[in-house]
């Protein structure tokens, strides 16, 4: 695999394994507006932006659930016994130290709150390895879309986008990369995308072949 001077992380799914903490929070936001969520649908949701979760389930015809339901989502990303449900990957730890002795630097763009981001790193004790951090928060413009990857580069002005991949876990990720015009890895940890014909991983641990 080529070397890259920054490696961009998706977090949810690709960082951290945070499937539990996500189906809590889907739980408990969507019962604050009278509504269901089952397993498989918290999954979905989380591996797309927030917007696109609320128009899906045509929340956002109604201003007044739209506001319970993104105020429910905010403050069960604080909540502490949800968030102990999270854990660093086996592989992220060692794919970090490797790739910062060979140079490199690191970003995470996430459809996640920066804050909440930062508490699991810190957490987990990874959050020494993160310069930059783009969340939903200080990026309106959710994935697919370039944003949240351009801001990247306008925040690390050392950094050009040839010298850089984005790895994430959903193909929302992956066009968000293309989108931006940099190396997109999409990470199938459990090949849920079999017929993906585009650059594919498997572990991070993937990204320390060949150094």
């Amino acid at each position: 695999m080529k070397k890259y001077k920054l490696y961009i992380f998706d977090f949810d799914g690709t960082l951290v394994d945070s499937h539990l903490s996500m189906i809590d929070i889907f739980n408990y936001s969507f019962a604050k507006i009278g509504e269901e969520c089952t397993p498989e649908q918290a999954i979905h949701y989380m591996r797309g932006s927030l917007q696109a979760c609320i128009k899906e389930r045509g929340i956002d015809s109604d201003p007044i659930k739209t506001q319970t339901f993104v105020k429910a989502i905010m403050d069960s990303l604080e909540f502490k016994e949800i968030n102990k449900k999270t854990f660093a990957y086996e592989d992220t730890a060692k794919t970090m130290r490797n790739l910062e002795q060979n140079g490199a630097k690191f970003a995470i763009v996430t459809g996640n709150n920066v804050s909440h981001v930062k508490g699991i790193l810190e957490h987990i004790n990874l959050s020494q390895y993160f310069d930059v951090l783009v969340g939903s928060d200080n990026c309106k413009v959710p994935k697919p879309y370039a944003d949240p990857l351009n801001m990247v580069f306008d925040l690390m002005p050392g950094y050009h986008k040839e010298d850089a991949c984005y790895i994430g876990d959903s193909l929302n990720d992956y066009q968000c990369a293309v989108n931006a015009g940099v190396d997109g890895y999409l990470l199938d940890r459990n090949d849920e995308y079999l017929d993906f014909k585009g650059p594919k991983i498997k572990s991070l641990n993937d990204l320390i072949i060949n150094l």
